[in-house]
């Protein structure tokens, strides 16, 4: 904290240097150094320093200020902090372009005019593009979907690891990165296992009548698996139904809550169960 207090201290000194320099004509009395200060690409260069140290010290103090009323530490992060950091990233890239187009002379009221007919063809033209950009600030500062959180949305079920002005970034169970744009996200149905009351994990399993295993069998396998971990898990939870009966097979889906959501977990108890059917199935065979 003490760091973070003292680089504050530090940027808003040099910020008000730079204020005072502007308002100075001391250093504009000496003929080359006048010249020099009046170029376009002093003037360009010295705004946007006052531009972005300006931005920076709001948003850092706004995040400090936030992380200290919630008691969080320096490197958490949630929708919050990323919001108020893609805010950041994008006005300094905004800044960054008017400082380059005042380099060569563009005066900053015709960059208005300018941009605003630039932004309004970019905005036709690239519409998925600023539709990503203003859901991603509407998902950032929401509350149904946060960073950690395990999700699903449409056919993509992992953990939430970013969430930035273009994308949401989710790892898999397999430990794959996937990349959805804010726009499909927001649109999509969203399943959020994190935010449930009561954790509820599935599991279907494709049955051969041939294999002479019975529900009351798969029940009883399910049952010993979910006692197992039962300081994790609710065994008083656990359902068995048939969805589907087929002409050889038939399908049973084991249904069973977890008292706090742990994927990994979950995917470990499965992943037993499934192969106590199997062994059951080949010492029946």
């Amino acid at each position: 904290m003490k760091k973070i207090v003292l680089k504050l201290f530090l940027k808003s000194v040099f910020l008000s240097l730079l204020i005072l320099g502007q308002q100075n004509d001391y250093l504009y009395q000496d003929l080359y150094i006048s010249r020099f200060l009046n170029t376009h690409v002093f003037i360009s260069i010295y705004n946007f320093l006052i531009f972005w140290l300006s931005v920076n010290i709001f948003v850092r103090i706004n995040q400090f200020i936030y992380r200290k009323r919630k008691k969080l530490g320096d490197k958490y992060s949630d929708n919050v902090i990323v919001g108020l950091q893609n805010i950041y990233f994008l006005l300094t890239g905004l800044g960054l372009i008017v400082m380059i187009l005042g380099m060569f002379g563009v005066e900053f009221s015709k960059l208005l005019t300018a941009l605003s007919i630039v932004a309004a063809a970019i905005a036709i033209i690239s519409k998925d593009i600023v539709s990503d950009i203003l859901t991603g600030f509407i998902i950032s500062f929401s509350k149904d979907l946060a960073l950690g959180d395990y999700v699903k949305i449409s056919n993509y079920k992992g953990k939430v690891i970013d969430i930035n002005i273009y994308k949401i970034v989710l790892q898999t169970d397999h430990g794959e990165l996937v990349y959805i744009p804010n726009s499909k996200a927001y649109f999509a149905d969203i399943s959020n296992y994190t935010r449930k009351e009561k954790y509820q994990i599935r599991l279907e399993l494709s049955i051969a009548f041939s294999h002479n295993l019975s529900v009351k069998d798969i029940s009883g396998i399910a049952k010993r698996r979910i006692l197992e971990n039962s300081n994790k898990l609710l065994p008083e939870t656990l359902e068995i139904n048939v969805i589907s009966l087929l002409k050889d097979e038939y399908k049973v889906e084991i249904l069973y809550n977890q008292k706090e959501f742990d994927f990994e977990l979950a995917n470990e108890v499965n992943s037993q169960i499934n192969s106590d059917v199997l062994n059951r199935i080949q010492s029946n065979v």
